[in-house]
């Protein structure tokens, strides 16, 4: 069960981005907002105008229109003048809820002077939602007059009260539930001239406040016609002391600057939709796939790191790509499939490949050099860390005192182990000083090898041994002169050398391991080292493979064919003699 576990909460980490989308949306929004800043303004639009009741409007020294509310009146006389001048619609960005209060005379004036291009004045409603005695109470605000075109005033705003979007029929419905039909539409998209689409259709601000031109309304009258011709003529206020004033991506701005954005942006297509539910899943499975696909890639962590990061770099990636083509992706989801899947993924391969260091480092931290084994912790080969074994190419080393079990069985057994630590301190340092494996001690006897778990090249291990082999017999020599000197018999070695195929790894259970050699180079050693007893004279004995190996850079005397036991015919036998320098 504990081995599948860390499967499984990967392979969870895919999905539980996915369960927390419906949370995600202010990440998402956050992330938008961004977007718009880095981008920054846009180009403006020619076919929209805005007409604003400005702060410079409001001032009796330019224009002595009175104290706002303006009369109906004046607003439709400065929207005449625009009309007249050829506007191709004048949309209302005001809204004139119940009777005037300048009476019904300047409610009936408002509509004789546009009565002419009726059809090209919009009106607006607003939707008007406000806590009450803690109640909430919502409120369609309309104007009297109903035989003008009518849209809703209203955005659609995220987590973070900033306007998002011009509501879509679904939000629409939702919005005017309590209302009876007909609902008005958007007034965005009744000003563009387009259909309402099913969902919310993202605003692409085209900058901050102060971005979009602004027509004061007290200089109407001077203008040319040019400034109106089939223009979009969106007359509304944007002084901020008339408090209209919403947030954007870029900062406050007024309700009629966003309008101007909305409908510039649905009149050339530049809105922001998102995926229907259906292309919305396919794409989500999709990246589910490439990312399980890339994480579930057998690899170190720090390589299953590096793939999380160049996935997550793709989300981010992709999110702008579909933000520019108008597409809101659930950017902060895409992102987090890979994190979250990719982190447990990198954590649990660490948590095993620490493992396996600190097994290889129980296992042979004593039985080869320093140097090799910090060139294995490096390493990515798992040969020495599992269970079982593969083909390696190696030079085995075999050797053994020569008479040495008789003179034990008449030695003290503490008398014994000294000597036995000595001898094995002197012949131990040679094969950890050639990045030799000190594979076991048997009795009075060494295996060793060179070539595994690292090898270096076939003439390099060759090489390797024989120094090692050399050395081996110098050190005895120092050791026997110190044991003639203690009145102790001096000890005698043979070793036997030979260079093939093996297999190496690890033997014995889940319990026990040990990392070892096995197959005939290691039997033919050992035979190669029991020779020496009948050539006392030639202590170290190499194979013809070995010979083959050292070239030149030995030198050697052939001893002939000699018979082993286990072996159907006689091996050729040559005797160490130096290296040359």
């Amino acid at each position: 069960m504990r081995r599948f576990a860390p499967l499984v909460a990967w392979r969870l980490g895919l999905l539980l981005p996915l369960m927390l989308m419906p949370w995600l949306g202010r990440a998402d929004a956050f992330g938008r907002q961004v977007l718009f800043q880095l981008r920054g303004p846009l180009p403006l639009p020619d076919e929209v105008v805005l007409l604003g009741i400005d702060e410079t409007s409001l001032d009796p020294q330019l224009a002595d229109f009175g104290p706002w509310p303006w009369p109906r009146a004046v607003q439709a006389g400065l929207a005449r003048e625009a009309l007249r001048h050829g506007a191709r619609r004048v949309v209302f960005n005001i809204v004139h809820v119940g009777p005037s209060s300048f009476g019904p005379e300047d409610d009936r004036a408002f509509d004789e002077l546009l009565q002419p291009w009726k059809n090209r004045v919009l009106l607006s409603a607003s939707y008007v939602r406000q806590q009450l005695d803690g109640f909430e109470q919502v409120q369609l605000r309309q104007p009297l007059e109903r035989s003008y075109p009518l849209g809703l005033s209203a955005f659609s705003i995220n987590d973070f009260g900033v306007v998002q979007a011009v509501p879509g029929m679904q939000s629409l419905a939702e919005m005017l539930a309590p209302f009876p039909l007909p609902h008005p539409r958007p007034l965005a998209h009744l000003a563009a001239g387009v259909r309402t689409p099913f969902r919310d259709e993202g605003i692409d601000f085209l900058g901050p406040s102060g971005h979009i031109p602004v027509i004061p309304a007290w200089s109407v009258a001077t203008l040319p016609d040019a400034t109106w011709r089939d223009k979009i003529v969106i007359f509304g206020s944007t002084a901020p002391s008339l408090g209209d004033q919403l947030e954007t991506p870029f900062g406050q701005q007024s309700g009629s600057e966003v309008l101007f954005s909305a409908i510039a942006g649905l009149s050339s297509g530049r809105g922001f939709r998102s995926l229907d539910p259906g292309s919305l899943a396919a794409v989500v499975v999709v990246w589910i796939l490439l990312c399980h696909w890339r994480i579930a890639v057998p690899s170190s962590a720090s390589i299953t790191a590096i793939s999380t990061g160049s996935l997550v770099l793709a989300a981010v990636l992709m999110t702008i790509l579909s933000w520019s083509l108008g597409l809101w992706l659930p950017a902060t989801a895409l992102v987090l499939v890979p994190l979250f899947a990719g982190t447990l993924r990198s954590a649990e391969q660490f948590r095993v490949e620490s493992d396996q260091r600190r097994f290889l480092h129980s296992v042979l931290s004593r039985r080869v050099s320093p140097n090799l084994m910090r060139d294995m912790l490096r390493s990515r080969t798992e040969a020495w860390n599992q269970l079982g074994g593969r083909r390696e190419r190696c030079v085995v080393l075999f050797t053994d005192l020569v008479g040495f079990t008789q003179r034990s069985s008449t030695m003290d057994p503490d008398a014994l182990f000294a000597l036995l630590n000595r001898y094995f301190e002197a012949i131990a340092e040679p094969v950890l000083a050639e990045q030799g494996l000190l594979d076991k001690f048997i009795g009075d006897a060494l295996m060793a090898e060179f070539g595994v778990p690292r090898h270096r090249g076939d003439q390099q291990e060759a090489l390797a041994a024989v120094r090692a082999a050399l050395a081996m017999q110098a050190n005895l020599a120092e050791l026997n002169r110190e044991l003639e000197q203690e009145g102790l018999e001096p000890l005698q070695q043979g070793i036997g050398i030979h260079f093939g195929e093996v297999i190496a790894g690890n033997l014995g259970s889940s319990h026990r391991l040990e990392y070892t050699v096995i197959g005939s180079p290691v039997n033919l050693a050992s035979r190669l080292e029991a020779l020496t007893r009948q050539f006392p004279q030639h202590p170290i004995l190499i194979s013809a493979t070995v010979r083959d190996l050292l070239g030149d850079h030995a030198v050697v005397q052939c001893l002939g064919l000699c018979p082993v036991k286990g072996w159907p015919d006689p091996i050729e036998v040559f005797s160490l003699q130096a290296l040359q320098s």
